[in-house]
């Protein structure tokens, strides 16, 4: 499985979130809140009419690093579990009759890195509006390296 930020190419689509916890799968014709492998809610693309994604972000471009650093540092000191309140984020799916709030949790503590959110915030839109680019998601390693690309691009731009 490969992990960028908040997405992870999974067998049947592309994840947001930790995969182990509450995350969403977009797959070719369904969006699905999973919490670890037990599907809580599905919808059908064609259901949507739109997604909102609300993740915490930084601006430092390594979070889940500098984290890992963090509580490895901080339990070295206190020789405890510094048991971290991982606020989760939330997507907002909407239908043509509701909105539903979904939650997703977080690998790590922090925020995720804000070009890689803003790429998926962009992604969801577009699968939201545009049937033909859902088929993609059946290649979740090519959608997940073309998303790495053009956010390794734009830094260097």
């Amino acid at each position: 499985m490969k992990r960028y930020g908040p997405l992870h190419a999974v067998p049947d689509g592309l994840a947001i979130g930790d995969p182990g916890r509450r995350h969403l799968v977009l797959g070719a014709h369904t969006v699905s809140h999973r919490d670890g492998v037990t599907v809580t809610r599905d919808i059908g693309w064609a259901e949507l009419r739109g997604a909102t994604l609300d993740l915490q972000t930084t601006r430092f471009p390594f979070p889940g690093a500098f984290a890992g650093a963090w509580s490895s540092l901080l339990v070295m000191i206190t020789q405890t579990d510094p048991e971290l309140d991982l606020k989760p984020g939330t997507a907002v799916l909407t239908t043509r009759d509701a909105s539903v709030r979904l939650e997703l949790d977080r690998h790590h503590p922090g925020g995720y890195w804000h070009p890689i959110v803003s790429r998926t915030q962009l992604l969801m839109e577009r699968l939201v509006e545009d049937a033909a680019s859902r088929s993609l998601l059946r290649q979740p390693d090519v959608v997940l390296a073309s998303i790495v690309s053009s956010v390794r691009r734009a830094r260097v731009a």
